[in-house]
């Protein structure tokens, strides 16, 4: 019978669809109203913390050199596997300006975050961040001049992956 209805009236098509875009809308809402503690970082807003606008919990990051004692000279590295991750935001020589926040966007293959601990770091001019999850991480406050964002793929020993992707910004007053 419901078949028949959806043959016979189309609308109910966008209707159902509309109805699975309020219900997404919503969950995606109130999960990012959700708050969490993290220890401050340079490379987090003022109100540090707290999540975010625009992250969820899972995507809030952390200075390791102070909450995991992570010396990027004693940096452990593992093979990728076919792992790979790619920066896909900001691009290559984008230009900021002052204040204004830098969303760092990935994708990943053949790498489940969130699974067995698998994580990635940020390095922003060679200081590192974790991010626990997600694929998405906003960068604050950075000074001007240019910087250079790393991302790393990792394990749930904090052994990056080998082969990683980089982007150069430039922050302008």
């Amino acid at each position: 019978m419901t078949q028949r209805l959806l043959h016979k009236n189309p609308s109910h098509h966008f209707l159902i669809l509309l109805l699975l875009v309020t219900i997404t809308l919503v969950l995606l809402a109130a999960c990012k109203t959700a708050s969490s503690e993290v220890k401050p970082s340079e490379t987090v807003a003022p109100e540090e913390d707290k999540a975010k606008p625009g992250q969820d919990d899972d995507m809030i990051g952390t200075d390791m050199d102070e909450d995991y004692d992570h010396d990027t000279a004693l940096r452990e590295f593992t093979p990728n596997n076919g792992a790979v991750v790619l920066i896909t935001a900001p691009a290559d020589k984008v230009q900021f300006k002052v204040g204004d926040p830098v969303p760092v966007i990935i994708t990943t293959t053949d790498f489940p975050i969130g699974e067995a601990g698998n994580h990635w770091h940020i390095y922003l001019d060679g200081s590192p961040t974790m991010v626990m999850g997600g694929s998405t991480y906003v960068l604050q406050n950075l000074t001007p001049g240019q910087h250079e964002i790393e991302v790393f793929l990792s394990n749930g020993d904090h052994q990056d992956l080998e082969q990683g992707d980089k982007v150069t910004i430039m922050v302008e007053e």
